[in-house]
């Protein structure tokens, strides 16, 4: 039985975005159909959209899309992407989890990827997201220094992100992943209580997958171009609202996953200094969060 690979891609009211994310992928030899999970605000949008997979399907590509009026969510749209991966695909299918502003590299890029995932012993391949140009509205957290994100990530039970070495075995990686939908049959899902601009939701699937005994690598040479847009989409928000839904889903997966208080005050910390340092409406955000979560 032949491996397919599909490429699953949320969207919400980014119809030109995502006409231009999927024009990257035609020159594809490798990938078979792509699951997009829609969502906009109108109807004029909504026929943007069909448009755009329309052109998908007469290029050839197999294409199985939910698309809704309305805003489901950042991790509930996540999840129906999976959930029809896991009723449409076969076990040792294989779903690359993009965002609707990455622009495909080629298939070089994927390549990494799908040879380390034919270990039955690895369920997440991260992938580099390679900005277009640099963010000005609120940044990862990546410290680029060999073994030092992933030492002060176990040391501090706050995620860093080290983007430029590897490939290694982490805790912990980026949005870009690809994973078998063997791992999916598994009921592995986003946490749909990770609310707003879905902080750590990628986390806490990561730390699912990893609790089931795969193991997890972080592959620089399986990589995308990121637009970096910074407005609409499921994750927008200002930087207020932000620092908010960091504060606030940052908290959420400590206690989940019973960080020791020490990591508590750490993650709080270095939330902190990040806002003082990101300006007046960074802190009135984790201001606000800190009152609701108290």
């Amino acid at each position: 039985m032949t491996t397919k690979i599909f490429i699953g891609i949320p969207s919400y009211n980014r119809a030109r975005i995502l006409r231009f994310s999927l024009n990257s992928f035609m020159r594809s030899k490798l990938i078979n159909g792509f699951i997009l999970v829609i969502d906009a605000s109108q109807n004029s949008e909504k026929d943007l959209y069909a448009k755009v997979i329309k052109e998908l399907i007469d290029h050839g590509f197999e294409v199985i899309y939910d698309i809704n009026i309305g805003r489901r969510g950042s991790a509930k749209a996540r999840n129906s992407v999976l959930n029809i991966a896991e009723n449409n695909l076969n076990a040792r299918d294989i779903l690359l989890i993009y965002e609707d502003d990455h622009v495909y590299a080629g298939d070089m890029s994927i390549i990494p990827a799908i040879h380390w995932l034919r270990d039955s012993q690895i369920g997440i391949i991260g992938g580099k997201v390679i900005n277009l140009w640099k963010r000005s509205i609120d940044p990862d957290f990546a410290i680029n220094i060999n073994n030092l994100a992933d030492a002060l990530t176990r040391i501090s039970g706050f995620i860093f992100l080290d983007i430029k070495h590897g490939p290694r075995f982490v805790d912990y990686t980026t949005h870009l992943m690809a994973t078998k939908v063997e791992v999916l049959n598994k009921r592995v899902r986003y946490d749909e209580n990770y609310a707003g601009i879905g902080y750590r939701e990628e986390s806490d699937f990561q730390r699912q997958v990893k609790e089931l005994g795969y193991k997890m690598i972080f592959e620089p040479r399986f990589y995308a171009y990121h637009l970096a847009i910074e407005s609409g989409g499921d994750r927008y928000s200002d930087l207020e609202d932000r620092m908010f839904w960091k504060w606030r889903n940052h908290t959420y997966f400590m206690k989940k996953w019973r960080y020791p208080i020490y990591k508590q005050i750490f993650g709080y910390a270095i939330l902190s200094i990040y806002a003082i340092l990101s300006g007046p409406l960074a802190v009135k955000g984790i201001t606000k969060a800190s009152k609701v979560m108290t």
